[in-house]
């Protein structure tokens, strides 16, 4: 939009020369006449750069930008940002996917909608567009930082605790979980996979779900890195499934005992792996976990230490009726309402309202 006032200092200007002529001498008259030529333009310049920063973002494109995720789906991690790309274009976005390698692309630059999907740490560069939508989306973290959280407009999480926080400071804010993509994870037993106990997960933080086995000699096998030299051979079965596999896998299995880490419990994080596994209807036992009980109720117990995990495996490795109520239960839960096209959903709810609140 040009403004009213850049067109009447153009209008003066011709006065102006129409005067000049008329009244100036011919010496006079060229003087005025550079000056006015430089002034107009100086101010046609002016014009143009004003347009262009003006300029109206799409809110039909939407950026997904991906900060440095760790792998936090232990083995080959299931595309994630592949799923939600695919999820925000079936209701209606054109979306450009970058990475932190690059995250500020040219064919990005008119993205009305900005979706920061922040790794474990936080972007190496954060510059966001003041004149469209940006959301930061937290997954797992260590730690925060004021200014980070002020540089966007909403916050998505999927902290309970942290989604309780920022709503209470004032941010505009929606409670995310994870989720999973039920076309790499759902139920598909194999005989040939069958076993008792099974963990799948790397040695990359402490496990309170493997030192419970431990303790109550459990026959737990496992699948995963950097377990080698750390505990005894004989439960390391391998350390590598591919994603097209871990569905069988957990299928398959009379029991998936389930890792969650002290710091996912102390910030109210559900782990991926929970969706990833009932997907996949397979049965879960899991330490405890406040999160996990709101969502999962009684289809997933859950143990405080290693006499109460044997306990339950003594149950429920003797039960299989029992294992299969449970997991359909689980299983029901995690496909209705943790799919990746729920999870775009409540996302793009947050979206529109801030597009409101911005007029955009």
């Amino acid at each position: 939009m040009i403004k009213v006032s850049t067109i009447s200092a153009l209008k003066s200007s011709y006065m102006i020369i129409f005067l000049v002529e008329k009244n100036m001498s011919d010496k006079t008259m060229k003087i005025i006449l550079s000056v006015l030529t430089g002034v107009l333009l100086v101010l046609i310049i002016c014009l143009f750069t004003f347009k262009g920063s003006t300029t109206k973002a799409d809110l039909n494109k939407l950026a997904l930008r991906i900060g440095e995720l760790r792998q936090y789906r232990t083995m080959n991690k299931a595309d994630t940002a592949t799923a939600m790309d695919r999820a925000f274009q079936h209701i209606g976005y054109n979306v450009i996917s970058t990475t932190e390698d690059n995250l500020y692309p040219a064919n990005a630059e008119d993205a009305g909608v900005n979706v920061y999907v922040r790794g474990y740490n936080p972007f190496q560069e954060l510059n966001p567009n003041k004149k469209a939508v940006s959301v930061l989306y937290l997954q797992d973290f260590d730690a925060l930082y004021p200014e980070e959280l002020d540089a966007f407009d909403g916050i998505a999480t999927a902290s309970k605790d942290f989604y309780d926080y920022v709503m209470g400071a004032g941010y505009a804010a929606v409670y995310l979980p994870e989720f999973t993509d039920p076309s790499v994870f759902f139920p598909a037993p194999r005989a040939d996979l069958e076993r008792d106990l099974l963990y799948v997960g790397d040695n990359d933080r402490h496990s309170p779900a493997v030192a419970a086995a431990m303790e109550a000699q459990l026959p737990i096998e496992i699948f995963g890195r950097f377990w080698v030299g750390n505990i005894d051979d004989q439960y390391i079965k391998g350390e590598y499934i591919h994603d097209n596999d871990l569905g069988a896998y957990f299928s398959s299995a009379k029991i998936n005992l389930v890792n969650v880490s002290t710091h996912e419990s102390e910030i109210g994080i559900i782990p991926s792996r929970i969706y990833d596994v009932s997907a996949s209807k397979g049965f879960i036992i899991a330490p405890y976990n406040k999160a996990i009980e709101a969502v999962y109720g009684d289809a997933i117990p859950m143990f405080k230490n290693a006499e109460e995990l044997a306990t339950l495996y003594d149950y429920y490795i003797n039960n299989p009726e029992a294992r299969a109520e449970k997991a359909e239960k689980a299983y029901r839960i995690t496909v209705s309402e943790y799919n990746v096209d729920a999870f775009v959903q409540r996302l793009n709810g947050l979206v529109e309202y801030l597009i409101t609140e911005k007029r955009l």
